[in-house]
């Protein structure tokens, strides 16, 4: 279990108390007593300096970065115009994607049937001003290709559900007319950030202007981009075919990862990933298995605990002996439950609901079951868990499946969880349906603390960079979006939590 920050600090090597650094003060990482005191400094000077690196100089960044783009497009007789990767294009970008299906293409048989189009030249594009984020990032902005990186798929749409997670990654924070575009990665062997430089150059079947990989359900370029960057950091395309949800959430985020299998008495464990160095393979890692083992109820228990954290979490179903491999990237369909094993899905929802009503007075909502007031039958809970396949279609067809009958029985829930009956690959499922068929469960123990991030708001235009920092800096001062963040952000931590169901407070390690 994780302990709550120490009362004054930490302990220096002759067993005293120490007296905490000027930046464990600055990020309210001093312990109780000194958050305490320190507080009216930290919180204007400190989220001063905060806020003017988050949302001001990012904006000079972006004039100038503008400035610069059109200079270099009057001077493209004289200048590069536009960016161009030489370091990754054409076969060897690709990769042999035969090697490991030998019914699939080689690099040049690929190669012969692609055309490398620009951002503003695909289909998804045509007659739109290409954005790197249209509106808000979600998971239903992200859609597999050709390749088998549903584990890469799954992973950025977990991530995508807290939208500053993306962005913070992205160094280059808008569109960019020369098609340069830098993105961090995080490298878990150096254990620090590295950016990774690429174009908006997209491999598209010959003839088609659609993405050959992922392939994005609006005029935005960031998923292509991204996806992009592992391939490079990885050595081609092909390399993302199989790989690890962890791998993908270590690489964006530098938090800690683990996984939670199961065993066959039913009971889960934990296996903590670990990096190996390996010349040929960048994303090759191994699993060091724990002795923490955790019972169905704990899982559950953590599950939800994790999700109120913010964490991410994916879950997979362990492919069978004994079924045939005839999914498009060797995964097996199970027809009659609506899911697919050999697979990453996202976990998105883990929550425990009733079918009370929800009353609304001014802007507090009440749960109120009528029913059990004046004697008569209790409300039902339900344990639910909302996936999403990253195929963004093929779902689960059992209980509150998106044609289940429940959400009709159960109105109250149905309003609750917003339900809407859409073909978009995510999907409810009850925890008990859940545990019988998922053997696998990837949880990042996500830092929350830096969820704050410039949006530009390509949207509105040359406005968008003042509208976006007018919003942003609104929600970090006036709605306490620092301060909450200073002083409430959780801390990515390789403990993992209590499995006792307890009531806590969000803010207890201040």
């Amino acid at each position: 279990m994780s302990s709550s920050a120490p009362l004054l600090g930490n302990s220096n090597s002759r067993g005293g108390k120490s007296m905490p650094t000027i930046r464990e003060i600055h990020d309210a990482k001093a312990g109780t007593l000194w958050n305490v005191i320190c507080c009216p400094l930290v919180a204007t000077i400190g989220l001063g300096y905060r806020s003017f690196w988050i949302y001001c100089f990012p904006c000079f960044k972006i004039m100038l970065e503008r400035f610069v783009v059109r200079i270099r497009q009057y001077l493209c007789c004289c200048m590069k115009w536009p960016y161009e990767d030489d370091s990754f294009i054409g076969a060897k970008a690709l990769g042999d994607h035969s090697a490991a299906d030998p019914s699939k293409p080689t690099a040049e048989e690929m190669e012969g049937d692609t055309e490398w189009l620009r951002a503003h030249e695909l289909k998804s594009f045509e007659g739109k001003r290409p954005q790197l984020f249209e509106g808000h990032i979600e998971p239903s902005d992200l859609c597999q290709g050709a390749v088998g990186d549903c584990w890469l798929v799954s992973g950025l749409a977990s991530a995508s559900e807290y939208s500053d997670a993306i962005r913070n990654v992205f160094v280059t924070k808008e569109y960019n007319p020369y098609g340069k575009y830098e993105v961090k990665i995080f490298n878990p062997l150096k254990k620090q950030f590295e950016v990774v430089t690429v174009d908006d150059r997209i491999p598209c079947q010959k003839g088609t202007k659609t993405p050959r990989f992922m392939n994005p359900t609006g005029p935005e370029l960031w998923a292509m981009i991204l996806e992009k960057v592992y391939a490079k950091w990885a050595g081609s395309y092909a390399a993302l075919d199989g790989g690890f949800v962890l791998w993908s959430w270590h690489a964006l985020t530098g938090d800690n990862v683990f996984q939670m299998s199961r065993n066959a008495d039913g009971t889960f464990f934990r296996e903590d990933m670990v990096p190996i160095n390996d010349p040929d393979d960048r994303c090759a890692v191994g699993f060091r298995k724990t002795k923490e083992t955790y019972s169905e109820q704990d899982v559950w228990i953590l599950l939800k605990k994790y999700y109120k954290q913010k964490a991410l979490m994916s879950a997979s179903i362990a492919k069978s002996d004994y079924t045939k491999n005839d999914g498009p990237n060797g995964e097996q369909l199970l027809e009659r439950e609506g899911l697919v094993a050999g697979h990453a899905y996202s976990l998105i929802q883990a929550v425990e609901v009733d079918d009370s009503l929800e009353l609304s007075l001014g802007e507090v909502k009440v749960n109120t079951d009528i029913a059990g007031q004046i004697g008569l039958k209790k409300s039902n809970k339900f344990h639910l868990i909302q996936l999403r396949n990253p195929w963004g279609t093929y779902e689960w067809k059992g209980d509150w499946s998106d044609k289940s009958d429940l959400w009709d029985k159960h109105p109250n829930i149905k309003k609750k969880l917003n339900f809407v009956d859409v073909d978009d690959g995510a999907f409810w499922m009850t925890y008990e349906d859940f545990i019988k068929v998922f053997t696998r469960i990837n949880v990042c123990d996500r830092t929350t603390s830096g969820d704050v991030a410039l949006n530009v708001r390509e949207d509105m235009g040359c406005c968008g960079i003042c509208a976006g920092w007018l919003t942003g800096c609104a929600k970090f001062w006036l709605c306490c979006k620092g301060c909450k963040n200073l002083y409430c952000g959780h801390e990515s931590t390789s403990e993992t939590l209590d499995t006792k169901e307890k009531g806590c407070c969000g803010c207890c390690g201040v």
